[in-house]
């Protein structure tokens, strides 16, 4: 049984980390679609379960694999994005965080200095504010 499973998946793309996200995902959808008798939820988990049983046997390896990049660049961005306000949480007592009226660069400037005027590396704008 497990050699003709492995003749079967010769040539098909198989699991990855999107195809990982999308189970886990319409696991969870399942789930909450128990606790909370809302049909929506059983018909979006059932989707994703399809997808991702789709992606699996497809043997479009290439359009897979780049859709897997995609998925990985979303989720980079998303975590940078979390940790950058992390890293902001931890150091709001010695820093303020500005952005620049022009351009939207944030920036960040030492507590407990009074009003200074920043000026801002990308752009050169100059603006005064309460450090």
């Amino acid at each position: 049984m497990r050699e003709k499973f492995r003749q079967f998946m010769i040539g098909r793309y198989g699991t990855d980390g999107l195809n990982q996200f999308l189970s886990i995902a319409s696991i969870v959808l399942l789930l909450i679609s128990l606790l909370t008798r809302f049909s929506l939820f059983t018909w979006l988990g059932l989707v994703l379960l399809v997808l991702c049983y789709y992606r699996s046997l497809s043997r479009n390896i290439s359009k897979r694999t780049e859709e897997n990049y995609q998925y990985y660049a979303l989720k980079d961005r998303v975590g940078r994005k979390f940790r950058g306000l992390k890293d902001q949480w931890a150091n709001r007592k010695l820093y303020h965080y500005y952005r620049c009226p022009k351009c939207r660069q944030k920036l960040r400037v030492p507590r407990g200095r009074g009003r200074i005027q920043i000026s801002c590396p990308r752009c050169g704008t100059q603006f005064i504010k309460k450090s």
